[in-house]
């Protein structure tokens, strides 16, 4: 594979190949390099946060990752995927796959594309397989105290670090969704998933503990103002202790409403918006890079 991008660099400067083949190669490469390494990193933060909710909630839990045959199936299929969008529909008549058309370059993208289609399957299937667990789980939490943001956190952190890899994945491939040839289309799909991985990466996580937050706010209010009513009724009689009562409701009511129903807290999206700033800003550079390229070549 290396000799094969050496080969590549003396083509593309001397203007033989277009740099965008050249680009496309070494990011395939980047990619092999990056995806089992943000498998590893997913799997290592998803085990941490559904540990820290056993601890915090006394929950009995000791499934952590999907099964090997289901990530195995996931990588097949992505492969699959991978091998059609890339391979087959930029060149429908198959000509590369012709033995006279046969070469380095072409056994390089081959092998490349299964390897980034098999860990990308992997990847994929098990952040939102590690989302669905979270998710589910906040369902089993024995209570849901509203006053206590801190405890709804690791559903948050989990949200905020799945999508930032994903947005690293996107910048390191989000040149590739302005290309002028034929893999466009396979370029363009790929950009499409990783703009949903991201936020399924970062809502799905949350979505559990949304739901118990926003239906125990509701409960918590109704009750609240039930007893509002109640001693609302009590004041003509002028009692101190019910108006001190009725103050506490009070308080206690606009304390409950100005709980958030999501639990991302000011620090976990200034973190996303960043890392989005990031990815963004790492695909203007990537055309501005190319346009020194060009001009350059």
């Amino acid at each position: 594979m290396i000799a094969s991008e050496a080969g590549l660099v003396r083509q593309t400067l001397s203007g033989e190949v277009p740099s965008i083949v050249l680009r496309s190669n070494l990011t395939a490469m980047v990619l092999i390099g990056y995806l089992p390494i943000a498998h590893w990193y997913l799997r290592n933060w998803s085990s941490a946060r559904i540990e820290e909710l056993k601890a915090g909630f006394a929950l009995q839990d000791d499934v952590h990752v999907p099964k090997g045959i289901t990530l195995t199936l996931a990588g097949f299929v992505s492969w699959l995927a991978f091998f059609v969008l890339f391979l087959i529909v930029p060149d429908p008549e198959l000509r590369g796959f012709q033995p006279s058309n046969w070469n380095l370059l072409l056994a390089v993208s081959v092998v490349a594309n299964a390897l980034i289609g098999w860990w990308m399957g992997k990847f994929s299937f098990e952040l939102i397989w590690t989302a669905s667990y979270l998710s589910q789980m906040a369902k089993r939490l024995p209570e849901v105290n509203l006053l206590d943001a801190d405890s709804f956190e690791p559903f948050a952190r989990q949200g905020v670090q799945s999508a930032l890899l994903i947005i690293i994945l996107m910048s390191i491939t989000g040149h590739m969704v302005f290309r002028p040839d034929s893999v466009i289309i396979g370029a363009s799909v790929f950009g499409a998933i990783m703009l949903v991985l991201t936020v399924t990466a970062l809502v799905l996580p949350v979505r559990g503990i949304h739901r118990r937050i926003q239906a125990h706010k509701r409960e918590e209010l109704a009750l609240l103002r039930a007893q509002i009513r109640q001693q609302k009724v009590k004041l003509l009689i002028g009692s101190d202790q019910i108006t001190d009562n009725i103050i506490v409701l009070l308080a206690m009511e606009a304390r409950i409403e100005r709980v958030s129903e999501w639990p991302f807290d000011i620090g976990s999206l200034s973190r996303f918006s960043f890392y989005l700033l990031l990815g963004f800003g790492s695909w203007v550079g990537a055309a501005l890079v190319e346009r020194l390229l060009n001009s350059a070549l």
